[in-house]
């Protein structure tokens, strides 16, 4: 039995960008994912949209889908080089970074 209902699928126009980390920006771009950019965001401007960043779960349940990067290579050195914006997408791809998708609901 499937009880997951297939979704339509989102336009780049229903996505939002929530960081202001620049090796975050650049890996987006590189992976050609383009869209509107925030620094910070309000449960207004994440609505219904796909989002891309981290924000917090109550902010994420308002959003349709919300996508982080995760990089389980990441070293302690290297976590904090990404956190002052100072990783290059290439040292995030060798790292493992991809996208992690979640749909959060408060319940």
């Amino acid at each position: 039995m499937q009880f997951l209902h297939k979704q339509p699928a989102l336009t780049m126009s229903d996505a939002l960008i929530v960081t202001r980390n620049e090796s975050l920006l650049a890996w987006f771009k590189e992976k050609g994912i383009a869209a509107p950019v925030l620094d910070y965001a309000n449960p207004a401007d994440v609505a219904h949209k796909h989002v891309y960043g981290l924000i917090p779960y109550w902010m994420a349940a308002y959003a349709d889908i919300v996508s982080e990067v995760t990089m389980p290579g990441l070293d302690r050195h290297d976590r904090d080089r990404f956190n002052r914006g100072l990783l290059t997408v290439q040292e995030m791809d060798a790292a493992g970074a991809e996208l992690a998708t979640y749909r959060v609901r408060k319940v």
